[in-house]
């Protein structure tokens, strides 16, 4: 099953003092592109002391979104666990086929669908929150056809799951979130067809 981090742990150890080891080898290298658990895609541009501490490594990552120009520091230990190699088109691929035999997870009562859909996200199963997007999109249609709004806890969940899903498979896939989107749907159509 591929996976990715968990964004409730992560924030978790993120709050929790750096483990001290400098002697730790890093598992990345200079121009590796990583996925960072709240930066998103970023690439490892130098090993680093920050403030001359020499004792400890530093990953210093660029995150690759147009709109940053920060470095993020992260400790090669945490980096070491933290830190995933981007997923390939082929594991992309395995996740899209993985998505079309999930069971559908709507749930008809807003707040347990609302638990359940944040349970999805911070577990992390990419194929199950593919599931959980194409399934809050489906809903979205059925309400745009009765004439009414969309569920505001609904949106706000699909844009958190779109964004971890998308920005990732957009550039490992060199596709706009727009084609990513399409691109989705029709090979989710495509393995149900066969």
């Amino acid at each position: 099953m591929i996976q990715r981090y968990q964004p409730a742990v992560h924030l978790h150890a993120a709050a929790g003092p750096a483990p001290s080891a400098p002697d730790v080898p890093p598992v990345y290298r200079v121009g590796d592109t990583v996925v960072h658990p709240s930066e998103g895609i970023c690439t490892v541009e130098a090993f680093r002391a920050p403030g001359g501490v020499e004792s400890r490594a530093y990953y210093a990552l660029k995150p690759t979104a147009e709109k940053s120009s920060s470095t993020v520091y992260m400790p090669v230990a945490r980096g070491n666990a933290l830190l995933c190699r981007l997923l390939t088109r082929d594991d992309i691929l395995a996740l899209i086929r993985r998505a079309a035999a999930c069971d559908d997870p709507w749930i008809e009562e807003p707040k347990l669908r609302k638990d359940a859909f944040a349970r999805i996200l911070s577990e992390g199963d990419y194929a199950r929150i593919i599931r959980m997007i194409e399934a809050l999109h489906e809903a979205r249609e059925r309400r745009t056809h009765e004439g009414k709004k969309p569920c505001a806890a609904d949106e706000a969940i699909l844009a958190d799951a779109e964004r971890l899903l998308h920005q990732e498979f957009s550039y490992v896939l060199h596709m706009s979130a727009a084609e990513t989107v399409a691109f989705i749907c029709a090979e989710l159509a495509r393995v149900r067809q066969a």
